[in-house]
């Protein structure tokens, strides 16, 4: 395996030139793996995380869309340690969506956080990019990728990271960052610290100059012969080994983003994420969202003869109120009233009266007249009955995994449903396995 190509100019720590090359960009998004989305389940017991729907689109495609966005992206890589097959139908679907390569690489055994970067270096560096993006996938912002290439190359940066700033009360549950306000670099780096350094936070994104993985290879090299490894590659942490010791050398520089971010952990993640992506989308991306799409509008008008429902035929009497996104297929009756926040996948069937609002509905669930849903997840080919609530609080949302069944007139309320089970009379706070 080669080096990585490095810059003669400079070695790494060293005060940065003001030269920096243009060029073709890649992406590396790190998806992690099935033992690392355990926080998540149940939902990812049906569905890799990186694949769980949020705010319409399986949560890694927003990280690609934006990546796609770039006029010189040339290379989108997931890098994780799920099988690849799991991957492959959505990697193809986006490949066409998006025009742009996008591959995945598997990591086979755990060499930290950067190990990875470190162990397919040669692969993420194929066709000498000027610049490569690295974005956790666990995450939910605006990604502004073009302002932060451009402000990598303003400050002659080798590792740009993205930052925003919180409330000191928030910042303490990530990485803090302590930043020159004049110059913008980073000047001491503390991981969840016990006590805050800095109101601003690193947000999982990230834009490397390629000189950086020298710095990785030498830091897994010098760790697997101290351990006497056989391997070639030791482990690698990106916070421990490239952020904390290189801080404060002209080497690492913050930009900082004033739109919305959000980490995704848990299952309630998922609904927060949801919220605020569909807000954003209501002022940078409006075409996205239910009233703008007259495909959804139409399906109203189309006939379903082997449904139980009985379809409207009056678009007008859709009642949405924004911001939600539905899937063109869905199949919503007059009088139903959906939204605000709410996302609605392909082939769901809503009855009439229903009520539904700050939920994910995800593919193939019908639910019956006049139930009501709310601070919910409801799991693929789930049913929920005539006059049934499902609810919960903003912390504490009831979640149905797939294919579960709440009969009608009852109240399930904050619970968490494993797949395939049926609800026949109300429940509270319960886990029902």
């Amino acid at each position: 395996m080669r080096a990585a190509t490095s810059d003669p100019a400079r070695k790494m720590g060293e005060p940065v030139s003001k030269k920096q090359k243009t060029g073709p960009v890649k992406a590396v998004i790190l998806v992690g793996g099935a033992s690392k989305g355990t926080r998540f389940r149940p939902l990812s017991m049906d569905c890799p995380k990186p694949l769980f729907p949020v705010a319409g689109f399986p949560m890694v495609e927003h990280h690609i869309q934006a990546c796609a966005t770039l006029d010189n992206m040339a290379e989108i890589i997931l890098l994780g340690f799920y099988e690849e097959e799991l991957f492959t139908p959505f990697i193809e679907g986006c490949t066409e969506r998006y025009g742009i390569r996008i591959r995945y690489l598997r990591e086979i055994v755990s060499l930290g956080s950067a190990g990875g970067l470190n162990r397919y270096r040669d692969d993420i560096l194929a066709g000498d990019p000027s610049a490569v993006v690295i974005l956790h996938c666990d995450i939910a912002c605006s990604f502004p990728l073009a302002k932060m290439l451009a402000f990598h190359a303003a400050k002659s940066a080798r590792v740009t990271v993205l930052g925003k700033e919180l409330s000191l009360e928030e910042a303490h549950k990530y990485g803090e960052m302590a930043v020159n306000p004049e110059s913008d670099e980073m000047i001491h780096y503390a991981a969840k610290p016990q006590s805050n350094i800095s109101p601003v936070i690193n947000c999982g994104v990230y834009v490397f100059h390629p000189d950086v993985f020298d710095k990785l290879q030498t830091v897994g090299g010098s760790r697997s012969s101290a351990m006497g490894s056989d391997q070639e590659e030791g482990i690698v942490r990106l916070e421990q080994d490239l952020l904390m010791p290189m801080a404060g050398q002209q080497f690492i520089y913050v930009y900082k983003m004033e739109e919305f971010w959000f980490q995704i952990k848990v299952p309630v993640h998922a609904l927060i994420a949801t919220k605020l992506y569909l807000e954003y989308f209501a002022k940078a991306k409006p075409e996205l969202l239910s009233k703008n799409l007259a495909a959804t509008r139409g399906t109203l008008a189309r006939a379903a003869s082997q449904s139980s429902f009985d379809v409207g035929t009056s678009a007008a009497k859709l009642d949405i109120q924004e911001p939600c996104l539905i899937h063109p297929s869905a199949n919503i009756q007059p009088g139903a009233r959906v939204g605000p926040n709410v996302t609605i996948a392909a082939g769901v069937m809503i009855g009439a009266g229903a009520r539904l609002l700050d939920c994910i509905i995800l593919e193939d669930v019908i639910i019956r007249e006049h139930a009501f849903v709310k601070n919910s997840i409801i799991g693929w080919n789930s049913q929920i009955g005539a006059w049934t609530r499902v609810q919960g609080s903003e912390t504490s949302p009831s979640i149905f995994s797939a294919g579960v069944t709440a009969n009608a007139e009852v109240v399930v309320d904050s619970c968490v449903v494993l797949a395939n089970k049926s609800i026949s009379s109300s429940c509270r706070g319960e886990i029902i396995l």
